[in-house]
C-alpha cells in the first residue's frame, strides 16, 4: 500500500476518529521507503536461546505457551486501540488464554509515523513492542535486515495450508520476501466506485437491472454515465478521484493504466524483480491512452489530446492537488456523481449518513478485458492493494504467547468482530458471504461488490527501488495532466527514468 494523507480530523466517536485518520492515511495505503543497498538475503529471527516466554531471543525449537501469566505488547493505531477493552474480549471469547494480556500500544498513527518507530525499536534490538501492525510496504526494508520473524518458523502447515487457500492471495503474498513471510493479514482495504444511485437513476440508468454491484463497466460507458447524470442533475463535479503526484505514479493513477491492460513491468509476475533484469513498460500505447484518458475526463474534448468521443469534463482539475481525504469532500457535499475511494470510506465520512441506501457501490472499471491485455495480470477490473498485516519483533521475549495472540486476531471470530465494529474488510473473502457479515450495518448492501473486487486486485511493486520508480513515475504523469507535457513524451521520461534507477540498483 501506499500512504496516504495524514488526516487529522475529530468526529463525535472515538472509533470513527481513528478510522478515518488511521486507514485514510492507509487505506490507499502504505509507506514510502528508501531502500539502496537492501539485498535480497536472510529471513527473520535473530536465534538465542529463550522456552518461547522469556530469555531474549526467538528460539522455535519446544515452541509452546506454558500457561504463566504474560503481558503481550501489540503496536497497533487508534484504529485498535481506542476500542482495546472490546477487542480483547474478543480475543478471549477466540480463544486466547486468559492468562496473556494484550497491551494495545497507539503511541503513534499513520503508515509513515508507524514505519519510523519500528525502524528505531527493530535497529536498537528491543523486545517490545512483541508484535506489530505491518504494512506491506515495510516488506523489502525490514526483512532482508531480519528485523521481522520469519512465520514459517513458528506457525505450524496447517495456518500456512489456510493463508494458501482461504485468504486473498495478492494479501498474503505482499509479506513474503525469498522463501519467508513476515506478516498474516489483519484487514484488507479494497477500492470501489461510489456513485450516487438517486442521481443516475432520475438520468434514466437502472444499477440494479444492469448490475452494477457485480459486472464492471467499461471507462467510456461510465464516462458517458457520469457526464449525463452531472448535466441532468446540475452537480459540480461527475468523477473524483486523487489524482496528486504520488497516486498519478503509483494508486488511482495506477489502477486506471491497469485496467487498460498496461503495466510498469510487463507481466505482474515481474513486479518484484529481477531488478535491471526485467523489461520496462511504460512508454507503450497503454500508458499513453490512460493518459489521453485522463485528461479527457479533466478537460473534455477542447484538449489537444482528448480521445474523440470520449466524454468528458467529470474530474475536475482539482483533483491534481488532491490526496484520499480532500477527493472526497466534493461527494459527501452533495457535489459529485461519483468517486474512487477503499472500503472503508463506503461507510464513513459522512456518505452513508447523508445518502443512505442512495449510497452505490460498483467495482473499478476497465478499458481492456483480460483476454485482450498484453501483458498476463493486467486488463478488467483491476484495483490497488490495499491493507494491514500482523508481525512479530524477532526480539521478542514472549514469542509463544504472541503467537497465541496472533492465532486469536486471525480467527474467523475476530475478523467478523473488527468488521462488525470498524468497517475492517476481512482478509478472507470466504467471510463476506456468512450470515454475521450479511447482518453488518451499511456494508452488507455491498457484500457483491466487495467479494468480487477483492478478488481482483493487484500489489504493487515490492522491492528496493519502487520507491523511487513511482516518485519519477508520478511527477511525469502529473506534468502530462498539467499540459505541461503531451501523454507521449511523459510516457518516455517515465520510462527512461525508471530504467535508469533499475540499471543503478542491478
Amino acid at each position: 500500500m501506499e500512504r496516504d494523507s495524514h488526516d487529522t480530523r475529530t468526529a463525535s466517536r472515538s472509533s470513527a476518529i481513528s478510522r478515518r485518520q488511521f486507514v485514510a492515511t492507509v487505506g490507499a495505503s502504505g509507506l514510502t521507503v528508501g531502500l539502496a543497498g537492501c539485498s535480497n538475503t536472510g529471513s527473520g529471527g535473530d536465534g538465542g536461546g529463550g522456552d518461547g516466554n522469556s530469555g531474549g531471543g526467538t528460539s522455535t525449537e519446544n515452541l509452546e505457551y506454558d500457561g504463566e501469566d504474560v503481558t503481550v505488547e501489540y503496536s497497533t493505531a487508534p484504529l485498535f486501540g481506542n476500542v482495546a477493552d472490546m477487542l480483547k474480549e474478543t480475543l478471549y471469547s477466540a480463544g486466547l488464554p486468559e492468562s496473556i494480556d494484550v497491551k494495545f500500544s497507539t503511541t503513534v498513527w499513520g503508515a509513515d509515523d508507524l514505519q519510523s518507530r519500528y525502524n528505531q525499536i527493530l535497529s536498537a534490538g528491543r523486545a517490545t513492542p512483541d508484535m506489530m501492525l505491518t504494512n506491506f510496504a515495510y516488506t523489502p526494508y525490514f526483512a532482508p535486515r531480519e528485523w521481522l520473524l520469519d512465520l514459517t518458523e513458528v506457525f505450524g502447515e496447517e495456518t500456512m495450508t489456510e493463508l494458501e487457500n482461504n485468504y486473498s492471495q495478492v494479501m498474503v503474498d505482499s509479506m513474503r520476501w525469498d522463501s519467508g513471510l513476515y506478516g498474516i493479514p489483519q484487514f484488507i482495504d479494497i477500492p470501489t466506485i461510489q456513485y450516487r444511485k438517486d442521481l443516475v437513476k432520475e438520468a434514466g440508468y437502472d444499477p440494479e437491472g444492469e448490475n452494477w454491484a457485480t459486472e464492471p463497466m467499461q471507462w467510456n460507458r461510465f464516462a458517458k454515465v457520469v457526464a449525463d447524470t452531472k448535466e441532468q442533475a446540475g452537480t459540480d463535479d461527475g468523477y473524483t478521484v486523487a489524482l496528486n503526484q504520488r497516486n498519478l505514479g503509483s494508486i488511482s493513477g495506477y489502477e486506471q493504466l491497469v485496467t487498460n491492460g498496461g503495466n510498469y513491468f510487463g507481466d505482474m509476475s515481474n513486479q518484484n524483480g529481477p531488478i535491471g533484469d526485467r523489461p520496462v513498460t511504460i512508454n507503450e500505447e497503454q500508458t499513453i491512452q490512460t493518459l489521453r484518458q485522463l485528461r479527457t475526463f479533466m478537460y473534455g474534448s477542447e484538449d489537444e489530446y482528448a480521445i474523440e468521443g470520449l466524454s468528458g469534463n467529470i474530474t475536475p482539475s482539482e483533483a491534481l492537488g488532491w490526496d484520499t481525504n480532500p477527493s472526497m469532500e466534493s461527494f459527501t457535499a452533495g457535489e459529485a456523481v461519483a468517486h474512487r475511494n477503499w472500503s472503508f470510506a463506503i461507510a464513513d465520512f459522512g456518505a452513508e449518513e447523508k445518502f443512505g441506501e442512495n449510497l452505490g457501490v460498483m467495482p473499478y472499471p476497465y478499458g481492456m478485458s483480460e483476454d485482450e491485455a498484453p501483458y498476463e495480470g493486467a486488463g478488467g477490473s483491476n484495483s490497488k492493494l490495499g491493507g494491514w498485516h500482523l508481525s512479530i519483533n524477532p526480539n521478542t521475549e514472549h514469542l509463544a504467547a504472541t503467537v497465541e495472540v496472533i492465532k486469536a486476531m486471525t480467527t474467523d471470530e475476530f475478523y467478523l468482530t473488527i468488521f462488525e465494529e470498524l468497517g475492517s474488510t476481512p482478509p478472507k473473502p470466504e467471510l463476506l458471504g456468512t450470515d454475521r457479515a450479511k447482518n453488518v450495518d451499511v456494508m452488507s448492501r455491498h457484500l457483491d461488490t466487495l467479494q468480487y473486487q477483492a478478488n481482483n486486485q493487484f500489489a504493487p511493486p515490492i522491492n528496493a527501488v519502487w520507491s523511487a520508480q513511482k516518485s519519477a513515475i508520478g511527477e511525469q504523469f502529473l506534468a502530462c495532466l498539467k499540459q505541461q507535457k503531451s501523454p507521449k513524451a511523459a510516457a518516455k521520461a517515465a520510462q527512461d527514468q525508471v530504467k535508469q534507477i533499475e540499471n543503478q540498483e542491478s
